[in-house]
């Protein structure tokens, strides 16, 4: 790629599916290589072309179902007052919980772009 999409998201239709490529980042070169146009990225196949099909792929790729179950448990544990748990656990608790929010509001940020781009 020598060119980053101005969206910041790069979609490609392939039959049935939505390939978004997005979050790109210089790569590190390779010894040897003095070449600028090397990127890391997200990469994420959409089955659909809907909002809500975007936003379940991107967080359903870096969460599973297990995953946000125990979050949001742990979440409710931390949020209970009466909850025994020790303050460091509290907290890494809550950061859990703010990470997963975190990217499910970039996923509906992606989602949008895309979705406008269609």
């Amino acid at each position: 790629m020598t060119e980053l999409p101005q969206s910041g998201v790069q979609v490609t239709i392939e039959g049935v599916l939505l390939r978004l490529l997005f979050d790109f980042t210089q790569a590190e070169p390779v010894e040897g290589d003095d070449r600028t146009d090397i990127y890391n990225c997200e990469s994420v196949d959409v089955k659909g072309r809907g909002y809500g099909d975007i936003v379940s792929a991107i967080v359903n790729d870096r969460y599973s179902a297990d995953q946000v179950q125990a979050i949001m448990a742990n979440y409710a544990e931390a949020s209970d007052s009466e909850s025994t748990i020790t303050p460091e656990k509290r907290e890494e608790y809550l950061e859990e919980y703010e990470a997963y929010q975190g990217w499910r509001k970039h996923a509906k940020e992606i989602a949008a772009t895309v979705v406008s781009s269609l």
